[in-house]
């Protein structure tokens, strides 16, 4: 998800496609001449990786039995067309570069040609049986593990500071919406997966449900157009309320009452459906739509004759504020 949000931000156009062929499959760029990679997510308990790790083969199962193996097989279908074949991990990789003399651990993408003779061979050996047919050795520059940052109990929270980051830059006010837009986003992914039938060529492929650049656009549209909940237009209520004159303890206590309403209304309480009713029917009648301020706009209803709530914990202002609130945004 992250990596998705970065390419949108960056500006480019690109195809996501999950659980097909590999965790995840990224085209990026456009047409004939976008890039194809492959991305292999593996979460470890365990505080590195190292080259004997990655070529470990399980005893059961078909072919390929190790990690790499598992990665090196979509080079083998898809060949030179492939950007990278990746294996993602939240844990780095420890391995000596054929440029040191030492082991050390390893941020960011690390190409398998990049590592040390004893490293390689230990890749290559596990790949050699893996692909009794053979196997071609200049593909391991293909081959990459790349470690990403994230925590596995808070990788929600992660993803989602992506995202507000990055509706805050498209625009101040779709910050609101970054929870709404995340659960889309997982919804979105979720229906590009459980198709299982593989893709012979990279035009296949290109072919499949996947999300891509319009995609993501529509879903900020999508979110962003839905009517806004109390926690997003509050803030304009408040300050409403202090320039009105009313101290921070008075506002406070409007916001819950407001906050019992939508409760009650959402709960279908009795006293709250009817008001809420009555006070959209009033709406409807009065000419609240061209006044620039909610407490105006409150002043208007009352002169229809609503009544106050009995034995509730919310008032008539405040069933005003959140219906006015939720008709005029």
């Amino acid at each position: 998800m992250a990596l998705v949000l970065d390419l949108f931000r960056q500006g480019k156009e690109f195809v996501a496609l999950f659980d097909h062929h590999d965790d995840l499959v990224v085209f990026v760029g456009e047409g004939e001449n976008s890039e194809l990679s492959f991305y292999q997510v593996k979460s470890s308990s365990e505080l590195t990786w190292t080259a004997k790790r990655l070529a470990r083969r399980s005893p059961q199962g078909d072919l390929p039995k190790s990690i790499v193996g598992k990665a090196y097989y979509n080079i083998a279908q898809f060949g030179p067309e492939i950007r990278r074949a990746s294996i993602l991990s939240n844990r780095p990789l420890s391995a000596t570069l054929a440029t040191a003399t030492k082991s050390n651990l390893h941020d960011g993408e690390l190409s398998v040609a990049d590592l040390s003779s004893p490293d390689q061979d230990a890749l290559m050996k596990s790949l050699e049986a893996d692909f009794p047919d053979g196997f071609d050795k200049s593909h391991a520059a293909l081959l990459t593990f790349e470690r990403v940052p994230f925590d596995l109990e808070s990788y929600r929270d992660t993803v989602l500071g992506r995202i507000v980051a990055m509706l805050e830059e498209l625009h101040p006010d779709f910050v609101g919406v970054a929870s709404p837009f995340y659960t889309a986003l997982l919804a979105g992914a979720g229906e590009c997966t459980g198709n299982k039938t593989k893709s012979g060529t990279v035009q296949e492929l290109r072919m499949r449900v996947a999300l891509d650049r319009e995609a993501i656009s529509r879903l900020i549209e999508r979110v962003q157009s839905r009517s806004k909940n109390l926690v997003e237009w509050w803030p304009s209520v408040s300050d409403e309320l202090a320039a009105n004159g009313r101290k921070a303890l008075q506002i406070q206590r409007i916001k819950n009452k407001c906050l019992a309403y939508v409760n009650s209304r959402r709960a279908g309480g009795r006293s709250a459906v009817k008001l809420s009713a009555a006070i959209r029917d009033a709406i409807s009648k009065a000419a609240v739509s061209e006044m620039g301020s909610v407490l105006e706009a409150v002043a208007a209803l009352r002169a229809h004759g609503l009544s106050e709530p009995e034995s509730e914990l919310f008032d008539l202002q405040s069933a005003m504020i959140v219906e006015l609130m939720e008709a005029l945004l």
